[in-house]
């Protein structure tokens, strides 16, 4: 009996230790990945989504999601304390341009999803003419946008239109209905709120067919080259990410909360609605025209952006190994 006992206990021990080791080689050959993101706005909905559904470990990655603010993000990633990250074009084009090692390698949204919106009592462009906008700062993606699509209307900004920075677009929202300004760059979900004020819409940049990519998945070079399988797993999970967003309202709406700081469900629904049928990609290729433009805008007041070649700023042959192996049509047949 005392024999059998023992036996039993050894079969036991051994069996705990099979699991432990079984824990310790999954672990070990998951990959550690460090993904950022520089605000928890939709905007980043297919990251949200392709975490939230979990992709990432679906393709041996042990991931971090690391929120840091704005282009700070930018900093973190240059230092080397990110692997992957999810920006706009024009912010990491920005710091590229002046020498930082990342590049695009893939784009979820080509357009800038921001309005120009002003008061009621504007009705047609020309009617800025001695009128005041409120952008968040000089230098930002909603001053560069605003001053490109002024001098498209043919009016010179700070001439023709003042131009102030508020800060937060809450408060140039505010502003606008006390008519402290006349009019300002919202992006969503401000300018959805502003719509109750009563405030209109002069142009939506969305739908102006001006391409400027508002998500693109961008990595260093150094990244890229030491660890391509990394990369290309990490955008096969993105894409699959994708399109369960795209197909999952429920998981969009679950990614949304964790991530986005959502918690209406009303507003989650409708968030989820508009991006997954207006503005998100199914296949994140990258777009070339859109980058182009984008350094085109930094080119307004950067001249070391001037006569620079998107190619120099991108990698598409990410996205074409998976399109080229079947992979993309895999997802999407």
């Amino acid at each position: 009996m005392k024999r059998l006992l023992l036996v039993i206990i050894i079969h036991i021990i051994h069996f705990q230790l099979s699991i432990i080791h079984s824990f310790a080689a999954q672990s070990a050959a998951n990959t550690a990945l460090r993904v950022g993101y520089p605000s928890p706005s939709a905007a980043f909905y297919p990251l949200f989504a392709t975490k939230e559904a979990g992709l990432l470990d679906k393709y041996g990655f042990d991931s971090d999601m690391v929120y840091v603010q704005g282009v700070k993000l930018i900093q973190v990633h240059v230092s080397g304390q990110l692997d992957i990250a999810t920006v706009s074009s024009v912010v990491y084009l920005q710091a590229s341009v002046g020498g930082a090692d990342l590049i695009q390698v893939a784009s979820s949204i080509d357009n800038q999803i921001m309005k120009l919106m002003v008061h009621p009592s504007i009705a047609k462009p020309q009617d800025l003419k001695g009128k005041t906008l409120a952008v968040t700062g000089f230098g930002s993606l909603t001053d560069l946008l605003v001053r490109q699509a002024l001098k498209n209307w043919g009016l010179e900004p700070q001439k023709d239109v003042k131009l102030v920075q508020i800060g937060r677009m809450p408060d140039i929202a505010t502003a606008i209905a006390q008519k402290t300004v006349d009019g300002g760059m919202l992006s969503f979900p401000t300018s959805l709120h502003a719509e109750k004020f009563n405030l209109k819409t002069l142009l939506d940049f969305a739908e102006s067919g001006f391409e400027s990519p508002a998500t693109t998945v961008v990595v260093s070079r150094r990244y890229a080259n030491s660890n391509r399988d990394g990369v290309l797993r990490f955008l096969k999970a993105y894409i699959e990410g994708t399109k369960r967003l795209l197909t999952d309202r429920e998981l969009g709406i679950r990614a949304l909360r964790r991530y986005g700081g959502v918690t209406d469900r009303d507003m989650l629904a409708t968030t989820h609605d508009l991006f997954a049928s207006r503005y998100i990609k199914k296949i994140p290729k990258i777009n070339i025209k859109g980058v182009e433009n984008s350094l085109n805008l930094i080119a307004e007041n950067n001249p070391k952006a001037k006569g620079r070649k998107a190619e120099e700023f991108m990698d598409p042959s990410f996205m074409d190994e998976l399109e080229t192996t079947g992979f993309i049509k895999s997802v999407w047949p």
